[in-house]
């Protein structure tokens, strides 16, 4: 599997072990804008730090140009955040996987944006995560499985008005061709219960958040 491990210029939640074991050697490391601040204190060097480069340290900055990081600069006045420009970088280049790190916790706003990002991204051939020490978020659109997550809960919110032929199998609370709608919370606070757990549904989209 290719896969890309992004930090953005959020807040790094949890403590510094997590990330270090979630990433592989032959992952690619790649920084948005100020996401360098936390490659710096884990000790990683990235790939390639994109962004206006306006949030990133002098020390931070200076250091990487001495490892010899590639950097690739966009205008400081743009229509999109840095996140949403890199994303759009990503997404030609046949990743499996982007892991987004740094994307929940710190200003609301932004935290919602990456959230929507999620919807505004989806495609059958890749799959993006918004991850931290607690919690792992990613968009359903049709069928996922849930593997060695067992006793963890997870909440399943719309994004769309309606998601429709809702299918939970393995989990504590199961549903069979049910109906979310937005705003309603049918969805919060399930329990995996199966090593091999399964999400179907056959019309909209919707957030899952399985809590680690």
């Amino acid at each position: 599997m290719k896969k890309v491990v992004l930090f953005i210029n959020g807040e790094l939640r949890g403590e510094k072990d997590f990330y270090l074991n979630y990433i592989r050697d032959n992952d690619k490391i790649i920084c948005a804008d100020g996401g360098a601040k936390h490659t710096y204190k884990l000790g990683l060097i990235p790939d390639l730090i994109l962004g206006d480069l306006d949030s990133i340290p002098a020390e931070v900055f200076n250091y990487y140009q001495k490892k010899g990081v590639e950097f690739s600069k966009y205008p400081a006045n743009k229509d999109k955040t840095d996140t949403q420009l890199v994303l759009e970088k990503l997404i030609g280049e046949s990743y499996d996987e982007i892991i987004i790190f740094a994307a929940l916790g710190g200003r609301l706003d932004h935290t919602l944006a990456n959230l929507y990002l999620l919807e505004h991204f989806n495609a059958d051939d890749f799959n993006i995560k918004l991850i931290s020490q607690y919690e792992t978020v990613e968009l359903i659109t049709d069928e996922k499985q849930i593997v060695n997550k067992t006793n963890k809960t997870v909440s399943f919110l719309p994004l769309t008005r309606e998601v429709k032929g809702v299918y939970l199998t393995g989990f504590k609370y199961k549903l069979v061709d049910a109906v979310f709608t937005r705003g309603d919370t049918l969805g919060l606070s399930n329990i995996i219960k199966s090593k091999v757990a399964k999400v179907e549904i056959s019309k909209g989209k919707m957030l899952m958040i399985i809590n680690n």
